[in-house]
């Protein structure tokens, strides 16, 4: 974020793809606890750090490639981004999410 509390419209489209591909994996009925839970908290992390959820196409169809595209897109925000505490948080639930799929 910027001094303004701003963030540039990129910033923003990769909080809102990664959080929106959580929020939907968190919303399928298939998808065990121990993954929706972990997802759910990543994507409000993400939309506290500025993007907004909203339902989308699973990669796929399942929550595994769904996952991944989420965390490789926080992957390509600026570092001073990636650093705050809600996308670090929503990291580490999502990575949670991941590793209880096995």
């Amino acid at each position: 974020m910027t001094a303004a509390g701003t963030i540039s419209t990129n910033t923003e489209a990769i909080l809102t793809l990664a959080a929106s591909l959580l929020d939907s994996v968190g919303a399928q009925a298939s998808v065990p606890a121990e993954v929706v839970t972990p997802c759910l908290l990543a994507a409000t992390h993400l939309e506290r750090a500025g993007g907004l959820a909203h339902r989308i196409s699973l990669v796929e169809g399942e929550a595994r490639p769904s996952i991944l595209a989420a965390l490789t897109a926080l992957a390509q925000l600026d570092e001073d981004t990636f650093a705050g505490p809600d996308v670090l948080e929503a990291s580490r639930a999502a990575r949670d999410a991941l590793n209880e799929l096995g």
